[in-house]
């Protein structure tokens, strides 16, 4: 299964880069080829500009944009991981989906409504909040997520999709972390 791993988090001694390792090491494991893209080590551009817009209507989309969809084309899963910041994933995270997932390539708008272009592949939402699951929930940070990232998965046409969020990873244990890097492993394993 070749895998596209996005990850976003400027920290490279975060939880978050723990939690990549895991991924990373999973998925050499599995033996598929993986292609890893760290956002804030690519300094990706995450601002959708007006030249990107004429891209998608002219057909003459910036390098990046091109290289960025062909390796969405080529991934049958994409996992994305990163923090929950204000009830969001970071902007770089989201200026990635805004660009590369675009109208034409990854959805097109029919008669009977929108309909989705990525099929057959699968997705994975990993995500870290200092909110514990109650908060979460009260809050309506889960919902946002759901909507605004996860969303993005059934929209433009894939498969199967799951959502996994660590709560309050800024204020349990150390042991509950290493406890999360387990479940993170075993949730790999199993889903890709």
């Amino acid at each position: 299964m070749n895998t596209l791993f996005l990850y976003a988090h400027p920290n490279p001694l975060s939880f978050n880069a723990a939690l990549a390792q895991v991924i990373q090491e999973e998925i050499k494991k599995k033996g598929g080829p993986m292609k890893i893209k760290d956002l804030y080590a690519m300094n990706f551009n995450p601002v959708l500009s007006e030249q990107d817009f004429e891209g998608y209507h002219n057909g003459q989309l910036p390098k990046d944009i091109q290289q960025e969809q062909a390796d969405v084309s080529w991934a049958d899963l994409i996992i994305m991981q990163g923090p929950v910041w204000w009830h969001s994933v970071p902007a770089i995270m989201k200026g990635y989906i805004d660009r590369v997932f675009s109208l034409g390539f990854a959805y097109r708008y029919t008669r009977q409504g929108p309909e989705g272009l990525l099929k057959g592949k699968k997705g994975l939402l990993i995500t870290t909040s200092g909110a514990d699951q109650k908060a979460a929930e009260m809050s309506g940070m889960l919902t946002n997520l759901e909507r605004s990232v996860a969303g993005v998965f059934p929209f433009t046409g894939f498969e199967e999709y799951k959502h996994h969020n660590f709560f309050g990873v800024t204020t349990v244990s150390d042991e509950a972390r290493k406890q999360m890097l387990t479940e993170l492993g075993e949730l790999i394993r199993n889903y890709a």
